[in-house]
């Protein structure tokens, strides 16, 4: 399946059977601007399924007001804990589902891709790609493992889908290593072909 076209909206999903985080952006070349981030919280004491069923609703609510172009996810990675594992797909899976319903493809991308992409890094951890998430975005107060998770997703499909981006997101993961991350600012990004519409929430 090719990638997206460069303009257009784009929702990045970080499935989890108690929190999927949501992040909505709208991409015109190389410009970026935040429509909505969240996290869908199901009550943690409800059966299985009807968590399941809330995150599709959610989620399919999502794509009827915001009509993304692409869905953006990170790839399926090994879990020790197969409990775990396959509840992660059954959210995931809902989550494709609700794309599928809504006619909009799904694009997949590793987590050490994300992380490089949003982090400068593979090996970056949450609160790293968190922190650069709200940098990217000039989010002033802390937005949450799920939604920033989300929200790199889809910076990173942006990347992906845009040729300058990409090229100058790959120079920023060969020198801006874990070690810098936090010396990377604003200006930094938009040198590197991030053109971020300030936060106004």
């Amino acid at each position: 399946m090719s990638q997206s076209p460069e303009n257009g909206r784009i929702i990045g999903i970080d499935p989890g059977s108690l929190h999927t985080g949501y992040g909505v952006l709208a991409c015109r070349g190389a410009e970026l601007k935040l429509l909505a981030y969240g996290v869908v919280s199901p009550k943690e004491d409800w059966p299985l399924a009807l968590r399941l069923a809330h995150i599709h609703r959610a989620i399919m609510d999502l794509m009827a007001e915001h009509q993304p172009s692409a869905m953006a996810l990170e790839e399926v990675f090994t879990f020790k804990n197969p409990r775990s594992a396959i509840k992660l797909a059954q959210a995931r899976g809902v989550s494709v589902l609700a794309a599928g319903l809504s006619n909009v493809p799904v694009y997949e991308y590793s987590p050490t891709l994300v992380k490089s992409v949003v982090a400068g890094s593979g090996r970056a951890d949450k609160k790293q790609v968190a922190y650069m998430v709200a940098q990217i975005f000039d989010l002033r107060g802390p937005i949450g493992a799920d939604a920033s998770d989300a929200l790199a997703i889809a910076v990173c499909h942006a990347g992906q889908s845009n040729s300058v981006l990409t090229a100058k997101g790959l120079a920023a993961a060969s020198h801006n290593r874990a070690s810098s991350w936090r010396n990377l600012s604003l200006t930094d990004l938009e040198a590197l072909g991030y053109k971020v519409e300030k936060n106004q929430r």
